[in-house]
């Protein structure tokens, strides 16, 4: 008999989550690069007070339309890889779903907003806007679940197309914005260009990209197989909570400042922010193939997890240098004022990024594992430390006091779980599987089916 490393398997081949993984850092790069110009652009046509509002603004649709999401963006990449029966149903579902919700919540923000804040007030005096608002809360949900479908798909190169057409075309409707004398000009401009673009990927998505079966080879149970029905229900329950409270820090955020600090002041901790967390969303993004790939063949987590830290982990490392030493020069295009108030503010915030990537491949290994209660303590424990801490700092500190609380935050929730992560990188290969348990995998794919049918009802 062959010993050591030559008794197991053959390794996983990395190639499509390379591929797909490397899609998605594109795709961040690019998508924050037209992002930054998006928001130079907005800084120089427009006042520091209108860019504020409209940031604020902007922040309060994402952070509604992501919980509003139910957690499909996450669920999909974990789920839909191992569906064996008609997953466009499930597609249809998680956008049918997300859309009634939507509504809900859009209509609830428009009537609630105004009597909390003077800020949201125009949304009961002009009843366009109002409407506006409540249609893109329910169009981005639908264009981000896009993104989610590609990726469990394994064709995520297509995301970053889409999302460079985005881009270039929301910086292309600022000027037009200007000239029409919008009173909402940055908001409308970043909205405008995803009705343009969702029908187009999605009739891709149901005409092409799911009448082929996600992959012939993988070894991953159904979810009704992997968690049970009632486990299943759990585990979505949990992880949407969870994901509720991480949009609840990055999403509220900027609200939080503007409503203690002023517009000023969040126009001033906005931009480099929106820098960070579009920095921080390279390493999350690369970590969704994780979940496909880990998901079609999950005694393979380890393996695949030291892939992507071993060709994503420097380039980590590298763009935070860059972000703190740096940080007045890539202000610089803001304005003078940008800068002057903002660079301290981002190199705190890109030492944060870090350990935010410690906790993310954490919650990545959880959610593969079906951990969805740690992932949920994880959560809500970042949100309970960040608003003690933003509350005690930003009286005294402003911004700078915000951006410290970001930090330490940081540093307290990813010291509590980098544990489980080293001792998941280190794990081994697994041993090989025995000959008669090859066949019952052999078998299990065409056995599942009714299990899917099930859970295609469940969740569509």
């Amino acid at each position: 008999m062959t010993r050591g490393r030559r008794a197991h398997p053959p390794a996983h081949n990395p190639a499509p989550l390379l591929k797909n993984a490397y899609s998605l850092a594109l795709n961040v790069i690019l998508t924050s690069a037209l992002g930054l110009g998006f928001w130079i652009a907005a800084a120089r046509i427009f006042p520091s007070s209108t860019v504020g509002r409209d940031a604020a603004l902007l922040a309060a649709m994402l952070t509604l339309s992501s919980i509003c999401q139910l957690n499909m963006a996450v669920a999909i990449p974990r789920l839909l890889p191992i569906v064996r029966h008609r997953p466009e149903r499930i597609v249809w579902g998680a956008y049918l779903l997300t859309a009634a919700v939507s509504i809900l919540g859009a209509i609830a923000f428009v009537v609630i907003a105004p009597a909390l804040s003077h800020g949201y007030r125009f949304l009961s005096t002009q009843p366009a806007m109002a409407l506006l608002f409540a249609a893109a809360v329910v169009v981005w949900g639908v264009f981000t679940l896009e993104d989610a479908v590609l990726t469990a798909a394994r064709r995520a190169v297509w995301v970053p197309v889409e999302n460079t057409i985005f881009g270039v075309l929301k910086i292309a409707a600022l000027p037009l914005m200007l000239a029409v004398a919008s009173s909402h000009p940055v908001f409308i401009a970043w909205n405008a260009p995803v009705v343009a673009l969702v029908i187009p990927v999605n009739v891709f998505i149901f005409l092409r990209v799911l009448r082929k079966p996600i992959s012939a080879s993988g070894t991953g149970s159904s979810p009704i197989e992997r968690f049970g029905l009632r486990g299943l229900l759990a585990f979505l329950a949990q992880d949407y909570v969870a994901f509720v409270f991480v949009q609840a820090c990055a999403g509220m955020l900027p609200v939080l400042v503007v409503a203690l600090l002023g517009g000023s002041a969040g126009a001033y901790f906005f931009m480099p922010f929106a820098l960070v967390i579009s920095f921080d969303s390279l390493f999350a993004y690369v970590l969704q193939p994780l979940t496909v790939e880990a998901a079609l063949a999950e005694p393979r987590l380890p393996e695949l997890s030291r892939v992507i830290v071993r060709h994503f982990g420097w380039l980590l490392i590298v763009g935070i240098i860059v972000l703190a030493a740096g940080a007045s020069l890539i202000l610089a295009p803001y304005g003078a004022s940008y800068a002057r108030h903002g660079a301290a503010v981002l190199r705190l915030l890109a030492f944060a990024s870090l350990f935010r990537a410690i906790t993310a491949l954490y919650v990545c290994m959880c959610r593969v594992e079906g951990r969805a209660t740690r992932i949920l303590s994880t959560q809500a424990a970042t949100f309970a430390l960040l608003i003690v801490l933003v509350a005690v700092l930003a009286p005294t500190d402003g911004i700078v006091g915000v951006a410290v609380a970001w930090l330490v935050t940081s540093i307290v929730i990813a010291g509590a779980n980098v544990g489980h992560v080293v001792a998941v990188l280190r794990r081994p290969l697994p041993d090989p599987p025995l000959p008669g348990a090859q066949v019952a995998a052999a078998a299990a794919p065409q056995s599942a089916s009714a299990a899917d049918l099930a859970s295609g009802k469940l969740l569509g």
